[in-house]
């Protein structure tokens, strides 16, 4: 009874310090893997990841101004259908998540390119 406790404590001392290392691990080959994933895709259609971008930079910066004038109640419905309406405009019509992470990454992009890494 009395090694099981101590098999116990030993175990969970482990995976306290082993988790943390895997999360981080698991998180940089996702994001590798996204990155590379991007890269094929501007690859394959130039066009269509540069309107995307620059659809998602022009939604973010309309959604925060209206937010901060208080025009607005969800900034993130209002940049996606921002988004969707300017890539319609130019005749791109693409899936509404992939719309949805352009828009998440150029917030990212937007709040944190000022932040030093620590």
């Amino acid at each position: 009874m009395e090694n099981n406790i101590i098999l116990s404590a030993v175990l969970q001392g482990l995976l306290e310090f082993l988790l943390p290392i895997v999360a981080v691990a698991i998180i940089s080959v996702l994001v590798s893997w996204a990155k590379l994933l991007w890269q094929k895709a501007r690859l394959w259609n130039p066009d269509a990841t540069d309107l995307l971008e620059e659809a998602a930079k022009v939604a973010v910066t309309a959604a925060e101004q209206a937010g901060a004038a208080k025009l607005i109640s969800d900034k993130k419905v209002y940049a996606m259908d921002i988004a969707e309406r300017w890539l319609a405009e130019h005749g791109i019509h693409l899936d509404i998540e992939l719309i949805d992470a352009a828009v998440e990454a150029a917030v990212y992009r937007q709040f944190n390119s000022d932040k030093s890494v620590k």
